[in-house]
């Protein structure tokens, strides 16, 4: 009788948590990895895939990804066809990705962050402490990993994101940052800033290269050096950098006829382009803004023509991106380490699921082709460091007793082939076959989704790298 669900055979595995690299077979059982070996005989497996010049790694995990509205679930789909086996949604809200999930759900696990946002979540950018601890608290009890700060987009007052960072900290529960306040925006200064901000308490800085682009002192490479040096120095803190040339942001309009998002407001004002309706139409039809459009199976980008089409026939409530992302300042968050070998942006991420910028095979193995990640290292910084990160202790590697995450991926084209979580396929050859999924959460948690029937997972957050670093953290390898 067969002993095992699923044999991996011949494929070049990476698993720098365990020292492990080179040509092994991996079987799973019951959803976990129960034997890695040189040689697994086919005969005791129900199902074998043949990996033959194919690299196995453990499943990607991305610390930055946005899947909400739940109009957008196709990104769900997305990230399963990109390898990824675990997501951070850093928008939420919980109950929006809950309903995605059902809708398009891959069989991925995803944590969900609530953001704050004033005239939202929070009744202004100067919300009171005592405001902020509470809607951290109901986000929590509803199943959410902790809370993402907005303000590149929608700025709140340094005290209430000061408020903000200490009442998640107080919950123990997690909390990430896109920099930028009513005092600076998402730029050096935004950043620089929200080191300061964080103090002594854990706090993840979100796409690090985000802030790099020439906007306080002209030259993004020189203002990515400057914000190395000052993350440096703060090695408590985590942090994630993406590689896309665009960004995202909203195209939807405020009351006074301008853009909801201060972030497309500079990126409009950059371009030449005026901060209303018709500068954003201007941007899409010379297509230095490309506009977003969900479908069932994807969210695409439009051409120029049709983007302008697009934006007026759903009065602006979309996503778009302009082509700001640096590819110096990309180069250099993914790669830069400190004086004692250890990478001083923690993970790699692609701010991407619904967004169409799922890049971390793609441009993460670019880097290892150009010498500047070994194989070794980039699984660090795409799988095992996000895993410690989330507190998810039995991902991001493959030894026997870990989750059976992983991605089977062509070592000449960077594709993903196979995609596997918790042991079940839920991707073969580009086809995405899962569904359903599971929702990372913590203690407070586990009440309303026990009662909601949602499959879930509780975190170690407290052991997680995020509230360890630096004591936590490893160095790399290869």
């Amino acid at each position: 009788m067969p002993a095992y669900d699923l044999l991996i055979k011949g494929g070049y595995l990476v698993d720098p948590a365990n020292a492990r690299e080179g040509r092994f077979d991996l079987a799973t059982e019951g959803g976990k990895v129960v034997r890695v070996d040189p040689e697994i005989g086919r005969q005791l497996t129900r199902q074998v895939y043949e990996a033959e010049g194919c690299l196995v790694l453990p499943g990607l995990i991305d610390t930055h990804v946005h899947l909400t509205p739940a109009i957008r679930a196709a990104g769900f789909h997305m990230l399963a066809a990109a390898g990824v086996t675990t997501a951070l949604d850093c928008a939420g809200p919980v109950e929006a990705v809950l309903e995605g999930m059902a809708l398009k759900g891959s069989g991925i696990n995803v944590a969900v962050l609530n953001r704050l946002t004033p005239g939202g979540s929070l009744s202004s950018e100067h919300a009171p402490k005592e405001e902020v601890r509470a809607y951290v608290e109901k986000s929590l009890a509803d199943g959410a990993f902790g809370i993402k700060l907005i303000g590149g987009h929608l700025p709140l007052s340094p005290e209430t994101t000061i408020s903000a960072i200490e009442a998640a900290n107080e919950a123990g529960c997690y909390a990430a940052f896109h920099c930028g306040s009513i005092q600076n925006g998402s730029n050096l200064h935004g950043f620089l800033d929200a080191l300061e901000f964080a103090g002594d308490n854990h706090l993840q800085i979100c796409h690090v290269n985000a802030y790099c682009r020439g906007l306080t002192h002209g030259s993004p490479a020189e203002e990515t050096l400057l914000a190395l040096k000052e993350l440096a120095a703060r090695p408590h803190l985590v942090s994630e950098s993406h590689m896309g040339p665009l960004n995202s942001c909203w195209s939807r309009l405020n009351e006074g006829g301008k853009p909801y998002s201060h972030v497309t407001r500079t990126c409009l004002t950059s371009g030449g382009y005026s901060m209303d309706r018709q500068g954003l139409l201007a941007a899409a039809k010379d297509g230095y803004m490309q506009v977003q459009r969900a479908y069932p199976g994807e969210v695409a980008y439009l051409e120029p023509e049709k983007g302008a089409g697009y934006l007026k026939e759903i009065d602006f409530e979309t996503m778009v991106s302009f082509p700001v992302n640096r590819r110096s300042t990309a180069f250099l968050c993914a790669t830069a380490k400190n004086p004692e070998g250890g990478f001083i942006v923690s993970a790699l991420s692609t701010d991407g699921g619904a967004i169409p910028r799922n890049f971390l095979l793609s441009h993460g193995l670019a880097l290892v082709r150009f010498d500047a990640l070994s194989l070794a290292q980039f699984v660090q910084k795409a799988s095992w460091i996000p895993a410690l990160m989330l507190g998810l202790f039995d991902k991001g590697h493959l030894a026997p007793g870990a989750d059976a995450d992983l991605v089977v991926v062509d070592s000449k084209s960077h594709t993903p082939l196979l995609t596997v979580a918790k042991g079940r396929i839920i991707m073969a050859g580009g086809m995405v076959v899962g569904r359903g999924g599971k929702l990372v959460t913590t203690d407070f948690g586990v009440q309303s989704l026990t009662e909601q029937g949602v499959d879930h997972e509780v975190a170690d957050i407290g052991r997680s790298l995020f509230y360890t670093a630096p004591e936590g953290c490893p160095r790399p390898s290869g």
